[in-house]
């Protein structure tokens, strides 16, 4: 396995360029780490692995984002 750090600067409010369907991600919301999916929805990316019910990706800096890192997940 390996982690592909996502740069979350490149987001632009709830989308981001990097992110994808059908891949898993290992995420730092706040002090927690969580790992999940993400779904595009009307208002952007939401993560469904944060506590069973999803969060939406904000931008650091932007909606009061909860967001510290990103990785993508790559079985190897």
């Amino acid at each position: 396995m390996k982690l592909i750090e996502i740069d979350l600067t490149k987001g632009n409010k709830s989308n981001h360029p990097d992110i994808k369907k059908e891949i898993q991600y290992l995420a730092k919301i706040n002090k927690t780490w969580f790992a999940g999916f993400f779904s595009k929805q009307w208002y952007g990316w939401n993560f469904d692995g944060w506590y069973g019910v999803g969060i939406q990706f904000d931008t650091p800096g932007t909606n009061k984002s909860r967001w510290k890192q990103l990785f993508e997940i790559v079985e190897e």
